[in-house]
């Protein structure tokens, strides 16, 4: 019973500009609360190599997650160079924004069980490239870990667009008849498609699901619920999938055990750090989640901080400071996004403000740092973020407990535990960072333009190395 808007950005080719995509964000932003929008997919992309701190559309997404929205974003389908060698450092625009819900690719294999899963090639991976230059001249990598997690996005099966009228199906399946699974009438159509465009909103659905067991979740408690219970997939590292496959099952399980009303007493400033998460007379779940009577062990890791890999129950259990959507912390900067509203109504947003926070106290205790028992980041060893996801949730279970009080940061302090990346770095075991995205799915991409995530046509069925 939820409701669908298709708030259009993009031509009916999938080509479209920034200005229109930062528009339809405004309008969203501005109506949220006239039809209730609680969760925005975008399932589009541009080449960026801006950091996340000035890139318009990661700050028309920080803005919306500051303003209580979930916002669920395509990784991209950029996994592979010209030459076919997986390639990292190539997720896209606004799925390089920390606040984002950032979501790669999985392969059913056209089974049934999730046993056989896997990432798919053209998945993009992180970390993230853009960066900046101080007033020093000094570059600053961002280096962020992405994606967040993955899901089903081979071969999904879904309705085929047409115009109002059901006359004229979409230039898609016009173009590539084969994917038409059944043509109309009006409504009935279906098509199948790959990419993770189609997985993002996979996730999308997860997230309504939640908000419909717990209306009081914040946008960052829901992100760092879904990678906790995320299943990891054997032989995928962290830069591949993130904390694993979504798991809706544990998901809504974890909503309902936390307090209905957290996000309205972070929006009266009633929560601090470490306060109690947790509905009376409930208890976490145990980590693990049957799925057509197969275990799925969660992986029990979150990103937060941009390159910190975290773990233990307090997480969940206790309150965190990235859980306020108004605060932005990334490696050594933290923000609060002030929401502005209008003077003749402020039921409506009208812009917001970004400050830095001198100091402030960010986790509790019983949180685990898993950062640096990862090791340095090293592709051949498979050490740092490219450790296999389901090594690093084993070492979840011994990570040391960071600070009683939670850790202070002060202005300009360098957070040293984090998983750091050389910006532009090129290795030569056969993985490959990009300086700037390259794209080969066949659209040349020019600064200002944005597309469709060029949806895969190749992966047919279970393919070697899927």
């Amino acid at each position: 019973s939820a409701n669908l808007y298709d708030v259009r950005v993009l031509d009916g080719t999938g080509i479209g500009d920034v200005g229109d995509a930062l528009a339809g964000m405004d309008w969203v932003i501005l109506h949220k609360d006239d039809y209730g929008i609680r969760v925005v997919n975008i399932s589009l992309a541009a080449d960026s190599t801006e950091s996340y701190l000035t890139d318009p559309l990661c700050r028309a997404v920080r803005h919306a997650v500051a303003s209580g929205l979930v916002v669920v974003v395509a990784a991209g389908n950029y996994g592979l160079d010209a030459s076919g060698r997986e390639q990292y450092g190539s997720v896209t625009s606004p799925g390089n924004e920390p606040s984002a819900i950032t979501v790669g690719s999985a392969n059913p294999h056209d089974t049934g069980s999730r046993s056989d899963d896997s990432v798919n090639m053209f998945s993009s991976r992180g970390p993230t490239l853009g960066g900046y230059d101080d007033a020093n001249g000094v570059h600053h990598g961002d280096g962020l870990l992405k994606p967040d997690l993955v899901a089903p996005g081979n071969h999904l099966v879904g309705a085929l667009a047409t115009d109002n009228l059901g006359l004229v199906p979409s230039k898609l399946s016009l173009t590539f008849p084969q994917l038409v699974v059944q043509a109309g009438p009006l409504g009935k159509g279906l098509m199948q498609a790959s990419g993770t465009s189609f997985s993002a909103p996979v996730v999308a659905g997860t997230v309504a699901l939640m908000l419909q067991a717990n209306p009081g979740l914040t946008p960052p408690l829901v992100k760092a619920i879904l990678q906790y219970t995320a299943e990891p997939l054997a032989g995928y590292n962290l830069l591949e999938q993130g904390a694993g496959m979504v798991n809706d099952v544990g998901a809504v399980q974890v909503a309902q055990v936390l307090q209905n009303n957290i996000g309205s007493r972070v929006a009266n400033g009633s929560l601090k750090v470490g306060d109690k998460l947790l509905a009376t007379g409930q208890s976490l779940p145990s980590p693990s989640s049957t799925i057509d009577g197969r275990v799925a062990n969660w992986s029990r890791l979150a990103y937060l901080g941009g390159n910190q890999v975290l773990t233990g129950d307090a997480l969940l259990t206790k309150f965190q400071a990235p859980y306020d959507p108004t605060l932005s912390w990334v490696g050594s900067l933290v923000f609060d996004i002030d929401v502005d509203r209008f003077a003749s109504n402020s039921a409506y947003v009208s812009g917001f403000d970004e400050a830095a926070v001198s100091s402030a106290p960010l986790l509790s205790a019983g949180v685990g740092n898993v950062s640096p028992v990862l090791g340095p980041t090293s592709p051949l060893s498979q050490t740092g973020a490219f450790t296999p996801t389901p090594m690093a949730s084993q070492l979840a279970g011994g990570a040391p407990a960071i600070g009683a009080n939670g850790v202070i940061f002060t202005e300009g302090v360098i957070y040293t535990e984090g998983l750091i990346f050389t910006e532009g770095l090129i290795f030569t075991e056969g993985v490959i960072y990009t300086e700037g995205l390259l794209f080969t799915e066949g659209f040349l991409f020019t600064e200002g333009f944005l597309f469709t995530e060029s949806v895969i046509y190749t992966e047919q069925g279970p393919m070697p190395g899927e």
